[in-house]
């Protein structure tokens, strides 16, 4: 019976994958911040998309291309022309 329980907490990762981001390049976000990152691991778009999707309350994240920081936000109001910047919404 405890096995049969597990089995949906263990498909769940799969599904969350499944979420989609909408990017818009030389845009940033204007909202709540939930966290900056600036580790090598999310110096990217790629690794600020990955963190993204992984966090249930992030709403959107801008990258800042010169200076590599991967900024997250809980909630997006709005988004403003950035050049250098490439944003993604949820």
């Amino acid at each position: 019976m405890n096995k049969l329980l597990a089995l949906p907490l263990l498909l769940l990762p799969a599904f969350a994958g499944a979420q989609q981001i909408a990017i818009q390049n030389d845009y940033a976000i204007q909202g709540k911040i939930f966290a900056v990152k600036t580790a090598k691991k999310y110096s990217s778009v790629e690794g600020c998309t990955k963190i993204a999707l992984s966090k249930s309350k992030v709403a959107g994240f801008s990258f800042d291309s010169k200076s590599a920081k991967c900024t997250l936000y809980r909630k997006v109001r709005g988004v403003k022309e950035k050049k250098g910047t490439i944003s993604g919404t949820k």
